[in-house]
């Protein structure tokens, strides 16, 4: 996968499409953006492999692990084979707190409809561009956050979006 292609998938499935506004690609109860979308780049150009941090605000990649994590994704994913084969893997997780601040126990409702819009405007955009995708929400969430770094409970895995060249 290309660098290009990358860069797209994130601006047209999460990043800010209204400067104007600070309005992003999938809309967030109140602008809270409780989610946040990290990449584990497995075959992309120009990009070692290794576990990225989508940063909004300048449309950057953080490293935040590197290496190959395709075997340990697979394995906390109920062994799904296609996180072996996929380019990326972009990781939804939320921070809970930004939104129940001021939704309290509407947030929870709020936060998954906000992963479920980025899901599907990942799946849509890697559609237009001919990629395949898929997205995951089967696998066990202490395995999925241990190797995130997420503690379960301020932030944690939502779902799982694989996209690739078929």
């Amino acid at each position: 996968m290309s660098s290009d292609e990358l860069s797209r998938i994130l601006y047209y499935s999460c990043g800010i499409t209204d400067e104007r506004n600070g309005l992003r690609a999938a809309p967030s109860a109140g602008a809270t953006y409780p989610i946040e979308v990290y990449t584990m780049a497995n075959n992309v150009e120009d990009l070692p492999r290794g576990i990225y941090r989508y940063l909004v605000d300048s449309h950057e990649l953080e490293l935040v692990r590197d290496g190959d994590f395709r075997r340990e994704m697979s394995q906390a994913a109920l062994g799904e084979k296609m996180l072996l084969q996929a380019n990326v893997i972009l990781v939804l997780s939320a921070i809970f707190q930004r939104t129940q601040r001021r939704y309290r126990e509407r947030a929870l409702r709020y936060i998954l409809f906000e992963a479920g819009h980025i899901a599907q405007n990942t799946c849509l955009i890697a559609t237009s561009m001919g990629l395949g995708s898929c997205a995951i929400g089967a696998f066990y969430d202490d395995d999925m956050n241990r190797l995130m770094g997420f503690d379960g409970r301020e932030e944690s895995v939502l779902y799982i979006v694989a996209v690739g060249h078929i």
